[in-house]
Formats: C-alpha cells, sequence, structure tokens
C-alpha cells in the first residue's frame, strides 16, 4: 500500500482528496491543525452543509477503509518543524507523494489586519519552507504536490496567460521555460508567489521534483465519495472563505441578493471540487521526473461575475427560489470592468482530465442539499456574506 501525506487533509479540498485516495486504496498520513474551522469561527460564520467533528470523521475513515488506511496528527507545519518531523518519519511506511495543502487559503482574511497579514505570510510561506526542507532530508524521491493560485497571475494584464511558464524573447535573445511574470492580488496571492519560486527552486537546487499547480476558483460539494459515505466537504459563504459561487448560491437560497462587486465583469478561471480533486489525482498517478518542476493552470472553464450571477439564478428558479442581485463597491483593488482574459490549460487535457460537473450542476446539488426546513438555520449567514474588509 502506497504513503500519501495530505497536509492540511480537514480543509476545503483536503476533505474531499482524502476521501478519494482512500477509495482509491492509498494510505493517508492526514497533518492538520484545523485551522480553517476557527477562521470561519472568527468570521462569526459556519459552513452551510453541517460537516462532522474532526475526530469523529477519523473514526469514521477507519471504520470504512480499514483502522492501518489513516493516520493522523495534529500540529502547525509553519510552527512545529520538529514535531513534523518525528511524526511524518514515524508514520510513513512506503512514502509515494506529499500534497501541501496547508495554506490559509483567503485574500480578504489577509487583509483583515497588519497581524492577519503576517500570519498570512507566515503560514504559507514558511510551512511550504519545512515541508521542503523535511523532503530534501527524508523524502528526496517523491513528489511534491501543492496548489498555487491564478490569482498568482495579473488576471487584466491584458495578454494571454500560458501554462505557468513560456519562453521570453527580448532584443533578439530567447529565454526558454521561463516562469510567467507574477502580480499577486492580495497578500495571501503575494504568500502563493513566493511558494511558487521556493519550490522552482528546491527543484533545481536539490533535485526534487513537484507539481505546482496555479488552481481556479473551486465550488460545490459533490464528489462521488461524499455522497457514498455521507461525509461532506465544508461549504462556506462568508466573505472570506466564502468563494464567489457557493457565496452567491447560499445568498440565494436564504433570500439575500447575490452582491456583485462593482461592475462584475471580473473574469476567473473555475472548477468544480470533484473535478479539482480528479486533477489532483492526475499529478500524484502522473509525476514528473525527479529534478522536474512542473506547473499547470488547473480550471474548467472561465466565467464573468456577471455571468454567474445567472448561472446560480438559472438554478435557483428551478426550485422555485426567486433571486435578486445588487451591485456594490468593490473592498478589493480589482479591475471589475469587462477586460481580455484567456488561459492555456493544455497540459490537464493532455493528461486525461475531462470536466465531469458543471457549474448549474453543483449549484442544484448544493440548493437540494441545504432545501427546506433546515433553510432556516441559514439565515444568521446574512450577517456575514456583506464585505467589511477592504484593500485600502
Amino acid at each position: 500500500m502506497k504513503d500519501v501525506i495530505v497536509l492540511g487533509c480537514d480543509g476545503y479540498i483536503g476533505h474531499a482528496l482524502t476521501l478519494r485516495l482512500l477509495e482509491s486504496g492509498y494510505r493517508v498520513i492526514g497533518v492538520d491543525d484545523f485551522q480553517r474551522r476557527r477562521h470561519v469561527q472568527e468570521m462569526e460564520s459556519f459552513s452551510a452543509i453541517e460537516i462532522e467533528d474532526q475526530f469523529f470523521r477519523h473514526k469514521k475513515f477507519k471504520r470504512i477503509f480499514g483502522e492501518d488506511s489513516f493516520h493522523f496528527v495534529e500540529l502547525n507545519i509553519a510552527n512545529d518543524a520538529g514535531e513534523m518531523e518525528y511524526y511524518l518519519n514515524e508514520m510513513t511506511k512506503n512514502l509515494f507523494a506529499v500534497v501541501n495543502l496547508a495554506q490559509q487559503p483567503s485574500a480578504p482574511f489577509s487583509f483583515k489586519s497588519q497581524q492577519h497579514a503576517i500570519d498570512t505570510t507566515d503560514n504559507n510561506i514558511i510551512g511550504t519552507l519545512n515541508v521542503l526542507f523535511w523532503m530534501k532530508e527524508n523524502a528526496p524521491d517523491v513528489q511534491l504536490i501543492q496548489i498555487g493560485s491564478m490569482g498568482e497571475y495579473d488576471h487584466a494584464a491584458g495578454t494571454d496567460i500560458p501554462e505557468g511558464t513560456f519562453n521570453l524573447e527580448y532584443k533578439g535573445r530567447l529565454a526558454t521555460d521561463v516562469i510567467f511574470p507574477r502580480r499577486p492580488g492580495s497578500f495571501y496571492h503575494a504568500s502563493k508567489v513566493a511558494s511558487t519560486y521556493h519550490i522552482d527552486a528546491a527543484c533545481r537546487w536539490w533535485g526534487l521534483a513537484a507539481t505546482d499547480i496555479m488552481q481556479g476558483v473551486v465550488y460545490g460539494n459533490w464528489t462521488p465519495e461524499i455522497e457514498k459515505y455521507g461525509t461532506p466537504t465544508r461549504l462556506d459563504s462568508d466573505e472570506c472563505f466564502g468563494t464567489v459561487v457557493n457565496r452567491f448560491t447560499v445568498q440565494a437560497i436564504i433570500g439575500e441578493p447575490m452582491t456583485i462587486y462593482g461592475d462584475g465583469g471580473q473574469k476567473r478561471g473555475y472548477l468544480a471540487i470533484n473535478d479539482s480533486i480528479q486533477c489532483l489525482m492526475l499529478a500524484l498517478e502522473l509525476p514528473p521526473r525527479k529534478g522536474t518542476y512542473r506547473t499547470w493552470n488547473q480550471l474548467d472553464n472561465t466565467h464573468s461575475i456577471g455571468e454567474i450571477v445567472h448561472i446560480v439564478g438559472n438554478a435557483a428558479h428551478k426550485y422555485g427560489i426567486k433571486t435578486a442581485s445588487v451591485n456594490i463597491p468593490s473592498p478589493r483593488v480589482e479591475k471589475t470592468e469587462s477586460f481580455y482574459y484567456k488561459v492555456y490549460t493544455e497540459k490537464l487535457k493532455a493528461l486525461g482530465f475531462r470536466p465531469t460537473r458543471t457549474m448549474e450542476q453543483e449549484v442544484e446539488y448544493v440548493i437540494q442539499t441545504l432545501a427546506g426546513p433546515t433553510v432556516s438555520e441559514l439565515y444568521p449567514l446574512s450577517n456575514v456574506v456583506m464585505p467589511e474588509i477592504t484593500w485600502k
């Protein structure tokens, strides 16, 4: 049985990935300090789809997949490097890959205060460095998979966005396989940019193998394993941790207008959570050669915020839910009117990626999950969807 370390196994993507790995016959070493749960509580919010107690989850994994299938240690990889080294060395038997999802994932949360910006930077950058140094000394022949962000790029640069690297010609000279220029949109995204350069350097200096994924916005709550075992991942809707599709869906369900930042012309890349997991499994099962830094753009399609309002509205209307929207000043420093945005996603397609879920299907699934007498329990979320944190 192959071991996979999942750092951040209790998070939105981490839980869904852990289920897929267990279902696929891998042995999972899970690491988390339950930071996401605490941060959502700090926002005075909660998951719209109720999630299980973390330790009940772990017992459920063992009951379903076998006592030796899942092992867990509670620690923070940025603060507890020594403990991380000890426990990972003790727990792993036949290590195949390390997946680092132990990130503070919210741009608005990184702007909540100076301390939040510092904590985000420490958590994301130092955590990644600790993982790289541990792998150099203890697991130099296995692959690191890390999720970066499409937000590392300048969305409104007005040029095509290649797959992480490109060839650069300047004054008649050609440089090949150059990391495409970064211009992060937040303190959070700046921490992801730093990690991109650290991972690339570790592959060049130490011969590590890594897949560094520039992922679009993930939405929804369905995977076959979540449905089969009845153990959902979280679905947040507050201004920090509710990605826009999930936030708009919850707003529609509770009768709140969908909050469009500015004109709603912002374009981003999106993919359903089941397809995010599909891509991570492709990275895992088709690793790059040792010493190779591999990066790709991970998304299914691009949409403007205005288009998402229509998609969520169309899905809601099928269930008799009337929707409304309101344009509000953007709390971010961003271009909100329409702009040129073209992202290349050929690498994943070449590996076999095929989208399995549309945005409308995911919205309908969430509506079906939340509809009924439990809707009234979601009304307190109306207090946390309106943005108060600004970039200015």
